[in-house]
């Protein structure tokens, strides 16, 4: 007697996580334009074709691994008093340079560049301007998001993490001082 296996079902959410995680740590070391859909696919392992059914293109496949990112990997205090200390102090200990590599990156290609900039702005640079309030939310949320990328560059891709406390302090103060602006 043929006793017929079931076929092995999958779970889509799982699935999903899994090519977002896989997308996001390619982009990150190789860029959008040098990460192919099979190069994902198989990191994740799946069919290419799924990545595809999932999310169509690379384009939006690229966007919705940069908003997982953002959303895992992101840094971020909410107090506004000792901000400037708590974020040097993060950025200094815990900080991961994929998604200042990631969107370093996006800047090499033009049709990441644009979903760079859109995810950047509506996920980022927004919310923190909504947090600072007025004066001048967007131009001191551009500002800030300028200087802390700038600074995990340096000690992450440049210093080779090596931190001088003098660094550390400038660093906290020149964003307190942006939080702090009236």
């Amino acid at each position: 007697m043929d006793v017929k296996k079931e076929p092995k079902r999958r779970d889509p959410v799982k699935t999903r996580a899994r090519i977002l995680a896989a997308a996001y740590d390619r982009f990150a070391r190789h860029g959008f334009a040098n990460t192919g859909i099979r190069d994902i696919a198989r990191e994740a392992d799946v069919a290419s074709s799924l990545i595809l059914r999932y999310f169509d293109t690379k384009a939006n496949l690229f966007h919705d691994a940069l908003v997982y990112g953002i959303f895992n990997e992101s840094l971020f205090t909410r107090e506004k008093a000792r901000f400037g200390e708590r974020m040097a102090k993060m950025i200094c200990e815990t900080s991961e340079a994929r998604l200042t590599s990631l969107m370093v990156m996006a800047l090499a290609d033009p049709e990441s560049r644009e979903v760079a900039s859109r995810v950047l702005l509506r996920q980022v640079i927004e919310p923190l301007a909504e947090w600072l309030g007025p004066p001048n939310a967007q131009a001191r949320a551009m500002n800030l998001y300028g200087l802390m990328s700038g600074f995990v560059i340096q000690v992450r891709m440049l210093d080779d993490r090596h931190i001088a406390p003098a660094s550390v302090k400038w660093l906290a103060k020149a964003m307190q001082d942006i939080v702090d602006e009236a």
